[in-house]
């Protein structure tokens, strides 16, 4: 789930006002002169966008009825216990869960431009980023009908007794002890393959290692009460009808509902799960490329506007750190794999009127990296669903407009409004060797496609000094901008209020 979160807030990213020089900075720097660029950002957000509709960050840590909706390793559990009770809808309820969960991701970005030409411009670019997700995990058990396995050990009896009693079944029909007695016979036959089912799921859900439940009905709950009657009308046909006496042992249940200091140990053993409030401070994904001024008519003698068009080409290098399969919240400072991207920016305008018009275009190459295959619906799994997959993210498309009026022809107001979608990832195990049986890495996939429209605000600052004929002074330029997500599709889309500042000081070198 949160590399989902850095992917899409590095869409977010792509288009704010980082080059707005006269307000609207050329995307290269003059022949024989270098920018030094520093720039930071900070998003919060405590709400997502799922199809459209907002809901918590943590939604996919809340249930009313916490079971095999959110933890996909009690299905098996869920469909022996419905064999057993005759109830196939049967699904184990530990209560509701609810999640709050707040997030903040602080990005401060060292770059370096140098104009080779007055057309060439090369660039790198290195972020150090800080993200921290604080949150709550409170189970409410009230209407929970489950608690721990109390182990194979405690079951130990009871199987006993049942192993007992079905060689004993076994051996009276194998010598004909109900031959004279068709009836019987056949009564004897159907019971010894009910129970033997009956056993093996017994066992599979209670004390067999490969497949024990961690958390099984209460022996008051209702399905605890119609597993224990299965097995004493068993015993009673094996007594009464059967000749059968001697097998009288119910199998371990729970006394008590998980409550939350269990289901805390339940997250943290088996699951090995985390949920802690730590930040992460690491580098994020580096990027190097070029740029290529088209066209620059702006701002030429005492005009101001006209026309400008460049284009701009990166690639993003997998330096950052990838969000940690232990921690379901977590946000890593980095996507995990390479990305190339391409920037078409133009720039229109007359007097105190201008935009620039922005079109962005980011293929994300593939890459293979170590995860916990499951649904993002279902994040609560442990280390066993651990494997290394091919994942190749969905591209990224992204067009803008950012309108300004100057209250100066160095300061000027700004707005813009951005929309970016992303395509489905594909997913797949690295090697067929290394496929989980019976999970499909393709649930990885499930809702990344994703789309957004974003509204910002902000004010420029651009004094081109002595790199303009006549000027004078230290050229610098500064911004500020807010940003907020007006609407989103498909997946999830963290609703964020993002504050971004940018700063950025030119020296001549030859």
């Amino acid at each position: 789930m949160g590399h989902c979160v850095r992917r899409l807030g590095f869409v977010a990213c792509l288009i704010v006002p980082a080059r707005v020089w006269a307000q609207l900075v050329p995307v290269g720097v003059p022949s024989g002169v270098v920018r030094l660029e520093l720039d930071g950002s900070l998003e919060t957000f405590d709400r997502r966008f799922r199809a459209g509709h907002l809901e918590g960050y943590a939604a996919d840590l809340s249930s009313g009825a916490l079971g095999s909706d959110h933890i996909p390793g009690l299905a098996d559990a869920d469909a022996r216990i419905g064999r057993v009770i005759g109830n196939p809808g049967y699904r184990i309820n530990l209560g509701a869960l609810a999640t709050d969960a707040h997030a903040d991701v602080g990005t401060g970005f060292l770059g370096l431009s140098l104009g080779v030409t007055n057309a060439i411009t090369i660039f790198g670019r290195i972020p150090l980023v800080r993200t921290r997700v604080q949150s709550r995990m409170q189970l409410d058990p009230a209407s929970a009908d489950a608690g721990v396995n109390p182990g194979s050990i405690n079951q130990q009896s009871f199987f006993a007794d049942f192993d007992a009693a079905l060689a004993d079944l076994g051996s009276k029909l194998a010598a004909g002890d109900y031959d004279a007695n068709p009836t019987q016979r056949a009564l004897a036959a159907t019971t010894l393959a009910d129970a033997t089912a009956l056993r093996a799921d017994l066992f599979g859900l209670l004390a067999d290692p490969a497949t024990a439940s961690p958390l099984v009905p209460t022996a008051t709950s209702g399905a605890g009460t119609a597993l224990d009657a299965r097995v004493t009308a068993l015993q009673s046909t094996l007594e009464t009808n059967l000749n059968v006496p001697g097998f009288t042992a119910l199998p371990a249940l729970p006394d008590a509902v998980l409550d939350q200091a269990g289901f805390e140990q339940f997250l943290a053993d088996p699951l090995a799960l985390r949920l802690d409030s730590r930040p992460l401070t690491f580098r994020g994904d580096a990027e190097a490329g070029a740029a290529v001024t088209l066209i620059d008519h702006w701002d030429l003698g005492t005009h101001r506007g006209g026309f400008r068009t460049a284009i701009s080409g990166l690639v993003r290098f997998p330096t950052g750190r990838r969000d940690r399969s232990d921690h379901p919240l977590d946000i890593g400072t980095g996507d995990g794999q390479t990305d190339i991207q391409v920037d078409l920016t133009t720039d229109v305008g007359s007097g105190v009127l201008g935009a620039r018009l922005s079109g962005t275009y980011v293929r994300q190459l593939p890459s293979t990296i170590l995860v916990r295959v499951t649904a993002p619906s279902q994040p609560l799994v442990g280390p066993e669903r651990l494997a290394f997959v091919r994942r190749n993210p969905g591209d990224i498309l992204a067009v803008g407009v950012r309108p300004f009026y100057r209250l100066a022809r160095t300061f000027a107001l700004q707005a813009g409004l951005e929309h970016w979608s992303r395509k489905s990832d594909v997913v797949a195990y690295a090697t067929p060797s290394g496929a989980i049986p019976g999970v499909d890495a393709s649930v990885l996939a499930e809702e990344s496609s994703a789309n957004a429209t974003l509204l910002s605000v902000g004010i420029t600052y651009a004094n081109p000094g002595g790199l303009r004929p006549g000027g004078t002074g230290l050229p610098v330029d500064a911004s500020w901008s807010y940003e907020r997500v007006l609407r989103a599709g498909g997946g999830r889309v963290p609703d964020t209020h993002r504050v971004a500042g940018q700063f950025r000081v030119y020296f001549g070198i030859w």
